[in-house]
């Protein structure tokens, strides 16, 4: 192209010449097959760019359709994992209510509730009896009055994750941590899949946050935490607010603990006070929905329990040698709301084992009713 249009330059750069010098007539014949030749030129460097332009334009559009398959392709597949996930889930869902409807009917012979009484559907365990038929109760039935219900446990679920930045300690530099938010603390660790670093615990910390600067401060005991939304005041806002929600669960029955005493549990973890015992469940990243379980303890199994010092729980199960001691700044919380649960439990266990008296009696009595006399001599035997 630059070649081109210098060659019309000097053409006319020429004929000027020419002009002046008077020869132009001498030269015309000249000039004339240069000028043909220039526009001859011209016409096949646009014929050559159209047809480079044309063969790009084909290539965008090949490369167009091999990603949109590529698309699709990976769209049926996702799909495809989808499905096999929810169903993989569904039939172990369906297992999991077998195996606990087939313990419990084996553990309540017993008077316990088997492993992961936890799980216990706690919507029927509410429900109120229905009135049957009044019969005739026979001798030495208990008086069942008014039926005794237990507490629905509140689930330990994520309510906000993302990416945020942490103002470190010295240097004042902002890092880029994964930040998880649950009913029990706030954690940050340096990916999505990794061990926290750090957590904040809601029940010992107070927030702020700052709109100006898109920050919200987490105020410990020991220092001030600062962090900054990189998405601006709209996610500044939707933390402040999921911080809030969390606020308001303090009552929230899962505590942050230290283990001391066991070299096969990670030193810190969360203890639940449940309506039927003790959970101990993994501390930081899990799904939502799905709490990772490393034991749970039934009051069947526990046989003593107790605030030692300010700082200090512990209790101990039948099934295990070694007791159980944490370090935690809510010991004497713990332990009275452990007695409280355990003092409704053991109500609901005996209006359920008199219920089941009742019913037993309430069978036999018709039983025996219903059995044909075979003579006077039959009806009584005396004393064996």
């Amino acid at each position: 192209q630059n070649d081109l249009d210098g060659a019309v330059n000097a053409l006319k750069t020429a004929k000027t010449a020419f002009g002046r010098a008077g020869i132009v007539e001498e030269k015309a014949e000249k000039i004339a097959n240069l000028e043909k030749a220039l526009d001859k030129a011209r016409e096949e460097q646009e014929k050559q760019k159209e047809q480079k332009q044309k063969e790009a334009k084909e290539k965008e559009n090949i490369a167009a359709e091999e990603l949109k398959a590529a698309e699709e392709q990976a769209e049926a597949l996702r799909k495809e994992m989808e499905e096999r996930d929810k169903a993989a889930k569904s039939a172990a869902k369906d297992a999991k209510e077998a195996q606990n409807a087939q313990l419990d009917n084996l553990a309540v012979s017993v008077g316990g509730y088997g492993h992961g009484r936890d799980s216990l559907n706690m919507s029927e365990l509410a429900k109120t009896p229905k009135e049957k038929p009044k019969t005739e109760k026979p001798e030495g039935t208990p008086k069942v009055d008014q039926p005794v219900t237990l507490e629905t446990d509140p689930p330990l679920e994520v309510i906000k994750e993302g990416w945020l930045f942490k103002q470190s300690k010295k240097l004042k530099k902002w890092q880029k941590r994964y930040f998880v938010l649950d009913n029990v603390a706030l954690y940050y660790c340096r990916s999505p899949t990794s061990i926290p670093d750090g957590f904040f615990a809601i029940r010992r910390c107070q927030f702020h946050y700052s709109e100006k600067t898109c920050c919200f401060d987490v105020i410990t005991p020991s220092r001030v935490f600062r962090m900054q939304t990189p998405e601006g005041v709209t996610q500044l806002r939707e933390w402040a607010e999921c911080y809030k929600k969390a606020m308001a669960h303090r009552e929230f029955p899962y505590y942050h603990v230290e283990q001391t005493t066991r070299l096969d549990l990670s030193r810190e973890l969360l203890l639940g006070v449940m309506s039927t015992g003790l959970r101990m469940v993994k501390l930081g990243l899990y799904d939502p929905g799905f709490e990772e379980e490393i034991a749970f303890y039934t009051f069947d199994e526990i046989y003593s329990w107790g605030a030692s010092d300010l700082q200090t729980f512990e209790f101990r199960v039948a099934t295990e040698r070694m007791p159980y001691s944490f370090k935690t700044m809510h010991a004497q919380e713990i332990e009275s709301r452990l007695e409280a649960k355990f003092v409704k439990w053991r109500e609901w266990r005996l209006w359920k084992r008199q219920k089941q008296q009742e019913e037993a009696g309430v069978v036999q009595a018709n039983t025996s009713q219903s059995t044909p006399s075979k003579g006077a001599h039959n009806r009584y035997k005396g004393p064996r």
